[in-house]
């Protein structure tokens, strides 16, 4: 797992480059209550934690809902380790992945990491993994497809070159 947690969300506070993309489908499922306000700097509190665990089994169960199994999804990665943060689309069939490609749709070699773990469930379960054990977790969700969109935070606070994060968007269903 330390692979996959090397490679997922970047430094608390740091903002997206580019706005939330959104799909055309409509959410039947009202969105989890947000979770409580935190003060910047400090390691999640417990309350937190929990908040953050019980988002992201609603929307698990959001998207699990919808049944989406095949799929193409715009994956970028970043830590603080060496890995390259250059996006890739990951295909996914049957909820696998099953192959990486650029941005334009090539082949873009070996389905590997940093990209290869993040089909939408696998990035469920990270962000299950994180709100138990990181300092710091900043999740954010696609408003039609409740899939995560971002997943930035620390692992501890004060030490360097812990810290990680995910983007996935553009998700579209495949049939």
């Amino acid at each position: 797992m330390f692979g996959l947690a090397c490679h997922h969300a970047a430094p608390a506070g740091a903002q997206p480059q580019s706005p939330p993309q959104r799909s055309g489908v409509t959410s039947d499922t009202p969105p989890p209550p947000p979770p409580p306000s935190r003060r910047s700097g400090d390691a999640l509190s417990a309350a937190e934690r929990d908040a953050i665990l019980a988002e992201a089994r609603a929307r698990r169960a959001a998207w699990r809902a919808r049944a989406i199994m095949d799929y193409r999804i715009r994956v970028a990665v970043g830590c603080f380790c060496p890995w390259p943060s250059t996006p890739r689309v990951l295909e996914v069939h049957g909820g696998r992945a099953v192959a990486l490609l650029d941005t334009a749709g090539r082949a873009a070699g070996p389905l590997i990491e940093p990209w290869a773990p993040n089909t939408v469930e696998g990035m469920f379960d990270f962000i299950e993994q994180a709100a138990r054990s990181a300092d710091i977790l900043v999740v954010r969700y696609d408003r039609s497809l409740d899939y995560p969109t971002e997943i930035r935070g620390d692992h501890r606070l004060g030490l360097p070159d812990d810290w990680f994060w995910t983007t996935a968007t553009g998700l579209t269903p495949r049939r």
